[in-house]
């Protein structure tokens, strides 16, 4: 049996989360077109989306759930951003992915939103290869989720999460 510990300081959190952004943006400048993912999922539960308290992590679990995905509860990651006032070329090739599921950032340029990101442990049916490792994002604005991507780390692209019918 291995035993493994570490001690993470606050730098290397902060660290690691400008990795991790790093990596989103060169994801992001190299994705398809949002017109190109196969599998969207479509939201028809009975509960609104709307409706789900996501200032919460359980209700963004719910959220989550709604569409169908199966999240590793204790994996959240949030960072905290503030939109830029003028979208750059990369920025709007991610809010185009956004549009496509009924979201637009456009919206929000200047505000101050902070990113949900959970390890996926189980896709809908017919998405997906098993062996690939998955992160949801939710972006949430004033308890109000106003995007959300699926990002397949082993192929290193990002893809809608929901769309809104």
């Amino acid at each position: 049996m291995f035993v493994y510990s570490f001690k993470a300081s606050s730098v290397k959190i902060i660290g690691l989360i400008c990795v991790c952004l790093l990596a989103a943006v060169a994801v992001i400048s190299l994705m398809p077109e949002a017109g190109s993912a196969l599998n969207v999922n479509k939201f028809d539960g009975a509960k609104q989306l709307s409706e789900i308290d996501v200032k919460s992590h359980g209700g963004r679990l719910e959220y989550l759930s709604s569409v169908g995905y199966s999240v590793v509860a204790d994996s959240v990651t949030s960072v905290s951003e503030t939109l830029p006032k003028t979208f750059d070329e990369v920025t709007e090739k991610y809010n185009s992915l956004q549009r496509s599921q009924g979201f637009d950032l456009s919206k929000y340029s200047g505000k101050k939103v902070t990113g949900y990101t959970y390890e996926v442990s189980s896709l809908p049916k017919n998405e997906g290869e098993d062996n690939d490792t998955y992160y949801a994002t939710l972006i949430v604005y004033k308890n109000k989720v106003i995007g959300a991507d699926l990002c397949n780390i082993s192929k290193g692209s990002v893809s809608p999460l929901v769309r809104m019918s």
